[in-house]
This record gives structure tokens, sequence and C-alpha cells, in this order.
């Protein structure tokens, strides 16, 4: 079956405390303050960790924490880890438990890395699945530690708090889901945070949070963040853990949109339910290849396959495997090919489909089974596979497949994805490809991951431009005209271009899952704009990483830019626009310092432009000195005026007009009010692509207020 849907994970660990002592083979008891290296845990904690203070008994781990003096401290307790002894990557881990309380308490379970691939804490990350402080009884939080080595280290979290009572009064369960790319914290099985960025310095995201993590608990007394025990405190406290458990996702996906047909790991590939055929003067042989894999996808080895010809070449023969799968939501069929060089051939795959339900497909046909089939041309140039051109991945629409009756013939003519058990009329048995050479005897490529698949995932945000520098996208406009693209990071290939709205919003749908980077293209950017926003803190503003599930729609991937402010030093050439003029700027209606009855028209301008309008009160800077056309700059006190939080769209008729506030025009330093006697020079900036991509500027014009 395919993607089942109650089997997302699958228990790969467990300790039910269910001895008389701590099983030492999944713990290790830590001891001591923490010095000489990090005294007080890093935290000032002011507990002595010691073994005896965790102890197994009636079904439930006990960590009691005591008013002890030992080891110079005033207080004992338990830290547990499962360093070298349990350590994952991704998977839901959870425990049940009863906290302590009161104030000084600080209760812990939570995850390190095994091997600080990226550095001491905390860049190579730390994931607190609970923590709670004893003043605090009803709240609980969720927190992931990352960025630079302490102290350029930062955080993320959240925390939940009970409607009623307090976590110290019964026993609940928490858990996290963490998958490459997103983290999920739950209480009880309510979901109530999510993550899904985070940073390391010189590694890209998801690092450091797709490394190897343990699982530590401890209750600790004392610290930065819960305070110091009080005469309020009452000792003993203890941390009662009933269970914990870790789980891993299985082979399939839970929706059905990602189903594994072969992932090449065999050592046998005969022994694995592959078969060979071979022409009347051909033969060829399988064979596992551990050196030469699929890019980020491959695993440890994948298929080499090799026909021979004595004669002149044409059909060879082929091979396949067995494996029936029900593909009842597929509609895409996977796979990756590396084909040698200098040879020309066509791969013909067939998908035969069981009919009468007997659940194989017999290699003499028996008129009650069907075979569709799709060709795939292989070739120096010009083909769908090309010779020689390094690992490429192949996706195929299912409807592509036409129903070959030329040799298993009968059945009902349709590809039934379904089997009879699950109220189908049939199911998938056998993926079959035909090797037939057009130029020469010999046919040689390596094959990996064969997937049928339900592209149903998409991502989809907006570049806006921070016209109040807030550095937040609210109340900002979008960037129309920006070319966005989606590359697929296994093969480095993009697989899709978008343009934005004039909204600036953009969007990639029925992807499949995997690994992208979502790219803008800085050449259409409007002139002069610098990136404020970096998505997945990776320190590629322009650049995000993100990890598609199945069914994963990722929303406001947002890319945010600081417009360029004519307070800086702006030089444009100031060419003649697509209208072929360079622009012309009037003012309209009576003038009056009190009233709002000033309206600047722009015209002669590229229709559906955007720019803005540029006030100042310097003589000589705003006007252009070379007339409508030559060289401008524009430097020092130059302010700008445009409708709040947009930027003006010239129209479809090459015009726009706004009516100006004479009591709030904007400068550089802020707003100010015209005053009786007041000169001031206006121009609209706009950007144009005539004969090349290009700021302009209209005329000035200046308006003397009486």
């Amino acid at each position: 079956m395919c993607a089942p849907a109650s089997a997302q994970y699958e228990l790969v660990w467990q300790d039910e405390f269910n001895g008389t002592s701590l099983d030492l083979s999944k713990w290790e008891p830590m001891i001591g303050n923490g010095c000489p290296g990090i005294c007080g845990w890093g935290n000032n904690e002011l507990q002595y960790y010691r073994a005896e203070n965790a102890t197994v008994g009636g079904g439930t781990l006990k960590i009691t924490a005591r008013r002890q003096n030992f080891g110079g401290a005033q207080y004992t307790s338990a830290r547990l880890r499962t360093k070298n002894k349990g350590d994952w990557t991704y998977g839901r881990f959870e425990m049940r438990a009863k906290l302590p309380f009161g104030q000084g308490m600080w209760p812990a379970f939570w995850m390190l890395p095994t091997d600080d691939v990226y550095g001491t804490w905390a860049a190579s990350g730390e994931i607190d699945i609970m923590e709670a402080v004893g003043f605090d009884p009803a709240r609980v939080h969720g927190t992931t530690h990352f960025g630079g080595m302490f102290p350029n280290n930062t955080y993320a979290g959240g925390s939940y708090t009970l409607p009623s009572g307090s976590f110290s009064n019964e026993f609940h369960e928490f858990a996290i889901e963490w998958e490459e790319g997103e983290i999920r914290w739950y209480m009880d099985d309510v979901h109530y945070r999510t993550q899904t960025s985070w940073w390391t310095p010189g590694a890209a995201f998801p690092a450091p949070f797709n490394e190897r993590f343990h699982l530590l608990l401890n209750l600790a007394v004392g610290g930065n963040w819960p305070g110091n025990p009080d005469g309020s405190t009452q000792f003993p406290q203890t941390y009662e853990v009933d269970w914990v458990r870790v789980y891993q996702e299985v082979d399939h996906d839970p929706n059905g949109c990602d189903c594994a047909f072969d992932d090449m790991e065999h050592a046998d590939p005969l022994g694995s339910d592959y078969f060979t055929f071979d022409g009347p003067n051909a033969s060829g042989i399988l064979n596992a290849n551990t050196s030469d894999v699929p890019p980020a996808v491959g695993g440890n080895a994948s298929l080499d396959v090799t026909w021979i010809d004595s004669g002149a070449g044409g059909y060879l023969g082929g091979f396949g495997r067995t494996y029936p799968l029900d593909l009842t939501n597929a509609t895409h069929f996977e796979m990756w090919i590396q084909p040698d060089a200098a040879q020309e051939y066509t791969l013909e795959i067939n998908l035969q489909d069981d009919d009468d339900g007997d659940g194989i497909i017999p290699s003499q046909p028996n008129g009650a089974d069907d075979e569709f089939q799709v060709s795939l041309s292989v070739g120096p140039a010009g083909s769908d596979v090309i010779a020689g051109g390094g690992w490429q991945k192949v996706s195929i629409p299912l409807a592509d497949f036409v129903d070959d009756g030329s040799f298993h013939f009968g059945g009902n003519g349709i590809f039934d994805p379904t089997p009879s058990s699950a109220s189908g009329n049939g199911q998938l048995v056998n993926v079959v490809i035909a090797l037939t050479s057009n130029a020469s005897p010999l046919i040689s490529f390596r094959t990996d991951e064969w997937r049928f698949v339900r592209p149903a995932s998409g991502v989809q945000g907006r570049v806006w431009s921070d016209e109040n520098r807030d550095g937040t996208p609210f109340g900002d406009p979008g960037v129309g005209g920006v070319t966005i693209s989606l590359v697929d990071v296994s093969t480095g290939q993009v697989r899709a271009t978008e343009v934005t709205s004039a909204q600036g919003e953009y969007a990639f749908n029925g992807l499949v899952a995997g690994e992208f980077e979502v790219r803008v293209d800085p050449a259409t950017l409007p002139l002069g704009m610098t990136a404020i926003f970096d998505v997945d803190g990776a320190g590629t503003p322009g650049v995000f990483a993100v990890s598609l599930g199945c069914d994963d729609a990722r929303v406001a991937q947002d890319f945010g830019y600081d417009p360029l402010y004519l307070g800086e030093q702006l030089c444009s050439p100031a060419e003649l626009n697509s209208t072929g003029a360079p622009g012309e700027l009037a003012a309209v209606g009576s003038v009056f310092v009190a009233d709002n009855d000033v309206t600047l028209l722009a015209v002669s301008l590229p229709p559906q432009q955007f720019g803005f309008f540029v006030t100042s009160q310097t003589p000589g800077a705003v006007p252009n000195l070379g007339g409508g056309q030559g060289t401008l700059c524009v430097v020092g006190n130059i302010g700008r005026y445009t409708r709040p939080g947009q930027l003006l769209n010239s129209g479809p008729f090459g015009q726009t007009s706004l009516a100006l506030d004479l009591w709030e025009t904007p400068q550089p330093s802020g707003l100010v009010v015209v005053q009786p006697g007041d000169t001031w020079y206006f121009q609209f900036w706009h950007r144009d692509a005539n004969p090349t991509a290009t700021s302009n500027f209209t005329s000035s014009l200046g308006l003397s207020f009486q």
C-alpha cells in the first residue's frame, strides 16, 4: 500500500520505566555542577547533579531535587542524557510527566546536538521540547536556540497555558514533531507552536537542525530564568516521568503523494524482485552501483544497467521489478537517470496494471491485464534525456502513459491505480523498461529513486517595499514585475519562474515533495532597492531554502526590500522613456498654504510603470540641469511624497496625479509644514525599460507658495 493515512510514525525507541533501576543502556547520569567547563551549567544554577537523585519504581522515573549540602552546593538533583545511546535526526519525541512546582524549580525535557558539527553552543542548536519554571506552574514553554556561538546566539519560542489547574496536579504529554525545515510543539496533542526558520553561520538552512541530537531530562534548582528558591519553596520536589518515546517516519508518505516504488538500495537487484529479458542478439546485466548515485537523494546505491547487442542494435531487451502498489492518489512517475555519453536509444517505460485481481502480471499474457507505456529518447542533444549530461530527474504525468495492447492485451484499457481490495479495479504490479538502441549496440546507464507522486505542495509570498522603514511588510506596497525562480536543489535546475503581480505576489503550485530554493532576480528590481528581510535567516536575503513535504503549503515567504530614498545620491541617465519623451510635470488647481488643493500631474510616462513624486526645497538639486534629458544627479536635502503606503502606477495612458497636503510635505528628517513664501521643487521618478532598464525623472516644476 502506498501511504496508509494512519502510519506516519513508527516507534523506534522507548523507556517505559517499568523496572526498579535506571536503564544505563539508554541513559547516562551526568554528575556535578558543570565546573570547570560551564560552572552552574551556564545558567547560574545552584544544584549538584547526582545519579542517586534519579530513581525508578512503580512504573515511573523520579528525578528529585533536595535541599542537601553536597559538593559545595546547597541542593542536589539529577540530569540524564541519551548521548551516543539514543541519537536521532528528525522524528516525534514524546514524554508523559508530572512537573514539580515552587519558586526556583526548573524541569526540562530537551535535546542537544551529539556532534556539535557547526560549533559550540548555540551554533549547533538546542531544542527545548518542554521547560517550566516553578513560579508559573500552569505554563510550559517550547524553544529553540541557534545562531552563532555564545554570545552571538539567539532563540525563538512559544508557550502553552492550562485553562485551569497546574502541571503539578496530574500527568500531561509533551511532544515535538521535528522534520527537515520544521519543528512543531504539542501539549496533550494540542499543537501550540510551529517554527520554520533558524540559522547558523557558515551553513545553509535547515542547519543546524539537520544533524543528530540526543535527549536530556533534568530538574534544575535556581538559575537565571526561574530565580532562586525562597522561604515558600517546599523540598523535596519531584519531576515524575511516566515514559519517553521516540517515533520516526516510515518509508512512505501519510497522504499518498510521495510513494517509493524502489530506492535501489540493493546489494543484489535480482534478489530484490528484479527480472531481466534479452533481445534476439543481446544480453544484459543489473548490478548495484555504490559509487555513482544522484545528488542529495541517492542514498548508498543506484541500479547499474548494461545491455549489449552482438548485431546492429535495435531491440536489446530490458528489465523490470515486481512491487504491487496502490497508487490511488498518484499523478506522476519520477525517476533519476545518468546515461553514459555517445549513446542514442529509447527507453520504453511500461506500467503493468492488474485487472483480474490476482495480484500478478504473468510473463506470458493471459488477456486479463493491461500495460501502459511512454517513451523517452536518450541522446547527445535535443532529447528527453541527455546522454553524458550527468544525473537527470524525469517526471512523467501518468496521463501521458497510453494503453499498449501489443503484448499485454485485454484488460479494461484503463490504468487502474486502486486495487479491488480497496473497491478499485486494479493496481500497479510491475514497472518494466524495454531498451531499443538507435545508433549503437551498447546501452549503459545508472538509475535510481523510482517514485509515484502527487504534486500537491506550493510556495507563495510577495516582494514588498519597506516604505515606512519598520522592517515588516504590514502596510507596505508590493513590488511588481520582479522575476522569481524556483530551483530544484537536487538537480540545480530551474523548475519554474514567476513574475510578481502589481501587488508583488508570486506563487508556485503543483510541486512534489523535495528541497527547493526560491530566488529573486536582482536585475528585475527597481533601481537602488536593497534587501532588508532574510526569509530563512541564512545570510542570503535574495534567496531562501524551503523543504516541502506532502500537501505542504508554504505561505508568506516574503522578500523585503528597502527602496531607494532620494536623500541618498542618485544619478540617472534620464534617457527617453518608451513614450519617446522624458515625461512632463505640471500643477493644477489653486495654491493655498492651508488647503489640500495642489494636484501634481505627471504625463508622458511609460504606461503601467511605478514611481513616486520627489520634493525638495534645495534649488538646483532636484531640477535637471540638462533639461528634460541628460544626466541628473540629486543629492542632499531631498524628500519624497507619495500616497501613504503605496507607489504610484502611471496608469494605462501614461499619466498619474497626486493631491498634495501642504501641511505634511516629507523630507528625509520628517514631515514639515509649507510656509508662505516657500518655493518647492517637484519631479516624478519612474523606471523604464527602453532601451534598457533605467531610472528617469520628469522635468522639474518649481512652485512658490503665497
